[in-house]
């Protein structure tokens, strides 16, 4: 993410395997192509994947991801809900969570869909990746 220059305090990091391959994920928790591609995701390993919740769907999003930002483990809670679409409990009184940072960067780098995925080489995807493509994609960086 360096090349890109994301700030990582903003986002939800997952870790699978040994967490070599790095993508940053903006995905809102109610968009269905973010749930397709977290769905997807399952079938990646070896992948750090930081999460900017970027809510722009509704406002049933900012409290969606308020709660899984706000639970004991953020990774799992946004997996429960875009996998699982278990619903994380509602964030505890003084638990801040940095939506608007969160859309203030997503505004400076004018994204307008979610997912919008960017690799370490700096290139970005817009849309749902199939697994497939993502690992063709990842293994093409080096």
């Amino acid at each position: 993410m360096e090349k890109i220059g994301l700030p990582k305090e903003l986002a939800i990091k997952i870790v699978k395997g040994d967490g070599k391959r790095v993508i940053a994920v903006f995905a809102d928790p109610n968009c269905h192509y973010c749930q397709q591609f977290e769905d997807g995701l399952r079938q990646v390993d070896n992948i750090t994947i930081y999460v900017f919740p970027y809510n722009i769907l509704s406002v049933d999003s900012m409290y969606l991801s308020h709660a899984i930002w706000c639970s004991p483990d953020p990774a799992k809670a946004w997996d429960d809900w875009m996998v699982e679409r278990k619903r994380p409990p509602a964030a505890k009184p003084g638990c801040a969570f940095p939506n608007d940072d969160i859309l203030k960067l997503g505004e400076e780098l004018q994204i307008r869909a979610t997912p919008t995925i960017y690799f370490a080489d700096g290139t970005r995807e817009e849309g749902s990746i199939p697994p497939e493509a993502l690992e063709e994609k990842l293994d093409s960086i080096k």
